[in-house]
């Protein structure tokens, strides 16, 4: 029988002199199975970040960041309040001269923050003591704003300072009496301060504690307060 002198046989014995060929001898084990699915589904996720960083900047970041660098003047009470990432200025509230809530909340005012100069009008005014006005003031705004009631836990106290004077946070969680009844509940944060014998005031209520910032946050709010003038 005559030898196989079909192409295919001669491809077969012919040594692969290719300069661009591998050798698969001097790979590590690693470089043989190639990128780990971890390490691709990292720069996955890196790439779809970025990409939403670009399209919208509130998508990504944490709920509690204030970096969007905006602050809204209230002309009325003369303070410069921080506008956190993703709230927006509405209108007048029924206390106070100046009010946020969160973009997309639409005419629910379950979640806001609220401001403005602690005039003979409120009955925290009477109070010469800052911790004692600032819970007065929570107490009024938990009544009459957010109409709920509870039994008050976690009780904050903290000292506040920025460009309009210094003072005292109060803030609270309402834990509902009918323990079924989640949606009975909230956190009210009222900060009293001033300076020169003015003073002011702002408070943060909310009844959807689970996916709204904090009484910290709310701190880093007040404490980055300016006072033109």
């Amino acid at each position: 029988m005559g030898s196989d002198d079909s192409p295919a046989s001669d491809l077969a014995s012919a040594p692969d002199d290719s300069p661009d060929a591998p050798d698969a001898s001097h790979l590590t084990p690693e470089e043989k199975r190639g990128p780990r699915t971890i390490h691709v589904a990292l720069a996955m996720l890196v790439a779809l970040l970025i990409a939403a960083v670009a399209t919208d900047p509130a998508s990504v970041l944490p709920r509690d960041s204030t970096l969007h660098g905006a602050h809204h003047l209230d002309e009325e009470s003369g303070l410069d309040i921080a506008v956190p990432i993703g709230w927006q200025i509405v209108g007048r509230p029924e206390i106070g001269s100046v009010q946020m809530v969160p973009v997309g909340s639409g005419n629910a005012l379950d979640t806001r923050i609220i401001a403005g100069v602690l005039e003979p009008g409120i009955a925290a005014a009477a109070i010469v003591d800052d911790q004692g006005a600032a819970t007065a003031l929570a107490e009024t705004i938990q009544l009459y704003l957010m109409g709920i009631s509870g039994t008050r836990d976690e009780l904050r106290v903290t000292d506040v300072r920025n460009e309009a004077g210094t003072g005292v946070a109060v803030s609270y969680v309402l834990a509902p009496h009918d323990p079924e009844d989640a949606t009975a509940g909230g956190l009210v944060y009222a900060a009293v301060f001033g300076s020169e014998g003015r003073r002011w005031w702002v408070a943060y209520v909310t009844t959807a504690q689970q996916s709204t910032p904090g009484p910290r946050w709310m701190d880093r709010i007040v404490g980055d307060i300016r006072f033109p003038g």
